[in-house]
């Protein structure tokens, strides 16, 4: 019997759809509400749902008794409540490896942007001020500066591996999984959070949201940073408290800051940070080129199909799960075969 999935309007890219077409039934939910979502689940009796941005809830696990697999179509596991599928036996499925190149990129877009006053540069020349603000503003070099990340999982090692190739930056990261060798062999100083922002004139910010992480850069980090230095996010909007940053931008103390992130998204029209001078904002799309997003639907369609055929469980979020005695997958393969 072929498996069902549900996916939610407006889906993956078409090359992961026609993957999971070729080998189980479809059900396409029209929003992804939760009462939707739990309706979908249980009108279609679907063994695995694919998120993008949606939530996935301990409600839709508790009432969803044949869902098996959640695959997140992307890397941040945030918006599903991962204690509540483990109680329930459900194992999580991401993407940890699609998207680290295109978001490491964008943070240094934003770092170049900010740095070299792009936006505030096109305004003036478009609003008649070309030598006004030729001769007012002069941008920053990158040339032989210090970056701090904060983070050095994938995305963040690319950015400092970028950052060290194209700019002979002086590194230094701040990340308890990694001891002062390791960090060491990639040319990387092993520093202190606390060090790292009274150092260094460049901060970039690369972890998950996690209890240890939520409002980590709050008004006594952002005091710390160096006077005139940049502060740089593409990982989630609530590590940060924005109007912490705001104060600091607004009160000179930063240079400027480029978000790919923010809190709450999307930001409502009359949000502070919509008139904070010297922030380039981009809509939360750092890992979503073209090339990723085609990626990541076809790893993800992959994963969730090997998953419930008994095959690997390529970027399991959960491990736990499979030594509970309600390990829905593990039940559904044993009686299958």
């Amino acid at each position: 019997m072929r498996p069902n999935i549900l996916l939610i309007h407006p889906t993956i890219r078409p090359v992961g759809v026609d993957i999971l077409k070729a080998r189980a039934e479809i059900t396409l939910a029209p929003d992804g509400g939760e009462d939707t979502l739990v309706e979908q689940l249980n009108t279609s009796g679907a063994d695995a749902i694919i998120v993008r941005v949606e939530a996935a809830t301990r409600r839709m696990f508790a009432e969803a008794p044949a869902l098996k697999v959640v695959g997140m179509h992307g890397v941040g596991t945030d918006a599903i409540d991962l204690d509540a599928a483990t109680e329930h036996g459900i194992v999580v499925l991401n993407t940890p490896f699609v998207n680290f190149k295109s978001t490491s990129e964008h943070a240094l877009a934003l770092l170049m942007a900010v740095t070299k006053n792009i936006m505030s540069g096109d305004r003036a020349v478009r609003d008649g001020r070309f030598t006004e603000f030729r001769n007012s503003q002069l941008p920053m070099e990158l040339e032989g500066r210090s970056l701090f990340v904060v983070g050095l999982g994938r995305i963040g090692s690319e950015m400092a591996r970028k950052c060290q190739a194209a700019f002979g930056m002086r590194i230094m990261s701040y990340d308890p999984v990694y001891d002062e060798a390791a960090m060491a062999a990639r040319g990387i100083e092993r520093v202190s959070f606390e060090q790292g922002l009274a150092e260094a004139d460049f901060v970039t910010i690369h972890v998950p949201l996690k209890a240890d992480t939520r409002g980590m850069m709050n008004a006594a980090a952002f005091a710390r940073m160096k006077p005139g230095s940049v502060f740089i996010n593409a990982s989630r909007g609530p590590v940060v408290v924005q109007s912490a940053l705001i104060e600091a931008l607004r009160s000179g103390h930063l240079l400027g800051a480029g978000l790919d992130v923010l809190d709450p998204e999307p930001v409502p029209a009359d949000d502070p940070i919509n008139t904070t001078p010297n922030l380039v904002l981009s809509p939360h799309y750092a890992g979503d080129t073209v090339a990723a997003r085609a990626r990541c639907s076809e790893t993800i369609a992959g994963s969730v199909l090997a998953a419930l055929a008994g095959g690997e469980l390529a970027g399991i979020v959960n491990p736990e799960v499979l030594t509970r005695p309600n390990y829905r997958l593990g039940k559904a393969l044993s009686q299958a075969g």
